[in-house]
């Protein structure tokens, strides 16, 4: 429920296999139905994909029952959330619609992703094993279940770094991504530089000075430590960094055929989905959420023996918006699973629970 909907939404290469090794899945049960929240699939390689596990191909089998159910439990709720922020029109409206645009690349680039992670990620096993074999020769207590599953983090870690630099290098190539080294240097001499000066580009993509001023001005408004990072060739040089492989990564996606694939489609919901839960949080359900001083005053009075310093109670004007904060947080959470228990009660939903340990 954070306001965060203006945020890129860069998942492109998250750390894959956060939760464990994983070994081998059959293709059909990726695609198998695990759970429907009024008629709305969630799919079991959504399910691995929640889990950490890119492109949804492998078993989390490491992954216990109850942190799969609730996992489950959370993207039932976010269906649920989405629909509701959804049948309010909430998807009609400017904010919406703008944060889509901001996400834009994201989307490309990890449709991108998830693309070579099906073509690519599968694990080796013999990869694995060997690897193992070496952590259990360094450390002769570790059991060989737990070897394996070390062993298999750290190859599936390592493939997944190695699709993404290989991505990133193909892109980049293609692309012919080029930064205008001498009129970087010219903006941190100091040198006048108007906003129309081309700085980078990717292909048929030109980034000029005027849009590296408007990018590091959204991250960070205002001087940086006294300086203003748009005169700050360091932040410009990385900004552009940013930037051009982003655009060289977008481009090559287009070229890959990404375009009208059920992986952009598949990432593009999901980015539906998470700004209406989040523009529904803060215009509905969030919106009347607050903390009195006399809510303050009662939690200080009633758990005071946290505020203990040096044998003395520590005064409540010290810790005022410590405990605002908690409770404030306390409330928030309390008021979404409200939320969604009284939508859960109007909802037609089905778990296929038996699918879980396929999962």
């Amino acid at each position: 429920m954070r306001k965060s909907r203006g945020k890129k939404f860069l998942l492109l290469f998250a750390s894959a296999a956060a939760l464990g090794w994983l070994g081998c899945a059959t293709a059909d049960v990726k695609n198998e139905t695990v759970a429907s929240v009024n008629g709305d699939e969630i799919k079991v390689a959504e399910l691995r994909e929640f889990l950490g596990i890119r492109g949804g191909r492998s078993l989390a089998s490491q992954v216990p029952a109850e942190k799969k159910k609730e996992a489950l439990d959370r993207m039932v709720a976010g269906r649920l959330l989405a629909q509701d922020a959804k049948a309010r029109g909430l998807d009609n409206t400017g904010e919406f619609r703008e944060a889509l645009g901001q996400n834009e690349q994201g989307v490309w680039i990890t449709a991108l992703f998830r693309k070579e992670m099906e073509a690519k990620g599968g694990i080796d096993e013999k990869a694995v094993k060997a690897e193992a074999k070496k952590l259990r020769e360094a450390d002769k207590n570790l059991s060989e279940a737990d070897a394996s599953l070390r062993a298999g983090q750290m190859v599936s870690e390592a493939k997944t770094r190695k699709i993404e630099g290989d991505l990133i290098a193909a892109a980049k190539k293609e692309m012919a991504t080029s930064v205008n080294q001498e009129v970087v240097q010219k903006i941190g001499k100091g040198e006048k530089v108007e906003d129309s000066a081309i700085l980078g580009s990717a292909g048929a993509e030109k980034l000029s000075y005027g849009e590296v001023k408007r990018l590091l001005a959204a991250i960070s408004p205002g001087p940086h430590g006294g300086q203003d990072l748009s005169r700050n060739p360091v932040a410009i040089q990385r900004m552009l960094d940013r930037e051009m492989t982003g655009r060289a990564l977008v481009a090559y996606a287009k070229k890959q055929g990404i375009e009208g694939s059920e992986w952009l489609k598949a990432v593009r919901k999901e980015l539906e989905r998470s700004l209406l839960v989040n523009l529904l949080g803060e215009k509905v359900v969030l919106k009347e959420v607050s903390v009195t001083d006399k809510e303050i005053s009662d939690a200080y009075a009633e758990h005071g023996q946290m505020f203990i310093r040096d044998g003395k109670k520590v005064p409540l004007a010290e810790v005022k918006e410590q405990i605002r904060g908690f409770l404030q947080n306390s409330k928030r959470r309390k008021s979404i699973a409200d939320y969604i228990a009284e939508l859960k009660k109007k909802a037609k939903i089905t778990v296929n629970e038996g699918l879980l340990p396929k999962v």
